[in-house]
């Protein structure tokens, strides 16, 4: 593989997070302001779910090394 084409791979994959970040943040904003409407603070919401999200990554990269 050339370096050029290890870039475009880098720009095509930093432009996906980029995307899939603007479809879901607003949709996290929403699950946080429901919760705060429970009475539960902005803060304990994000570092909840940062911390199952954190979780699943580790899953998910652990199911990736048993498939390799």
């Amino acid at each position: 593989m050339h370096v050029l084409d290890t870039n475009f791979d880098n720009v095509k994959f930093t432009k996906r997070l980029l995307h899939t970040r603007a479809v879901f943040e607003p949709r996290l904003l929403e699950i946080i302001r429901s919760a705060q409407a429970q009475g539960y603070e902005a803060a304990e919401v994000a570092m909840a779910i940062a911390d199952a999200a954190d979780d699943l990554i580790l899953a998910l990269a652990s199911e990736h090394k048993a498939q390799h």
